[in-house]
């Protein structure tokens, strides 16, 4: 199984609509995948028109239990969340080993041995977001053309790698993904040029509306022609070489 976590600390910048892309694509390419919604806000619960009214993914954490798991369709099954995991940004303060618990929910989730797992991140570096980096193999960055979004992306750097060295050495930058993307704005090109001094670009992802509205409308997995969606194709490429 690989794990891979979907983060930045900076909100907005179509981090879950990353995943739900990538996750998409995954399975339509015949890889069983499984998105988990780290995020209380649950947008990408959302995205494929998915609610949790047992607050399972909260439950799952504090208890030590295995994951709810949802089919969306073919290959691609989620985890949906609900405002109410954001307590648990702060009742797992005080636990021991709380940076574990994702780790240990998922090991007793019934998913097959060839399963790519996408999580979503919140956008902080809380409890949720350490969990994930705690439990993933590989992390992919997203980030919008932007000055504040490169001060952004180095804080978790730093943060990636003291988890890297403490808790998680088989943590893998992936690389980076640039979303809402000008090819013609000299901005893009700039903030470019400054990821890949952090880590490998492995795309940059056009502005469309056809996926905004997807994932607005809950059809995200419904979705066939869009010119961002190929551009995530070729993300998904890129990483053919590190998923089962």
């Amino acid at each position: 199984m690989k794990i891979i976590a979907i983060t930045n600390q900076k909100g907005g910048t179509a981090k879950t609509t990353t995943a739900a892309a990538l996750a998409v694509l995954l399975a339509r390419g015949g890889t069983p995948t499984h998105l988990v919604d780290m995020d209380p806000q649950a947008s990408l619960t959302r995205a494929f028109a998915l609610e949790d009214e047992t607050d399972g993914l909260y439950h799952s954490l504090t208890d030590r239990a295995g994951l709810p798991v949802r089919t969306v369709s073919q290959n691609l099954t989620l985890t949906p969340s609900t405002i109410e995991l954001g307590r648990a940004e702060t009742e797992l303060l005080s636990e021991t080993g709380r940076e574990f618990f994702l780790r240990t929910s998922l090991e007793k989730t019934a998913l097959r041995d060839d399963t790519v797992v996408l999580l979503d991140c919140p956008p902080s570096l809380g409890v949720l977001s350490v969990n994930c980096l705690t439990t993933a193999g590989g992390m992919i960055a997203v980030i919008q053309p932007g000055g504040f979004e490169l001060h952004a992306l180095a804080h978790l750097h730093v943060t990636s790698q003291a988890i890297r060295e403490r808790v998680n050495p088989d943590l893998h930058i992936l690389g980076a993904v640039i979303t809402n993307a000008h090819r013609r704005r000299k901005i893009t090109e700039q903030v470019r040029l400054e990821v890949d001094r952090l880590y490998p670009v492995l795309g940059t992802i056009r502005t469309d509306a056809r996926l905004l509205y997807a994932t607005t409308a809950g059809t995200i997995h419904r979705l066939t022609t869009s010119k961002a969606l190929d551009d995530y194709a070729k993300v998904v490429e890129q990483l053919r070489p590190v998923l089962p």
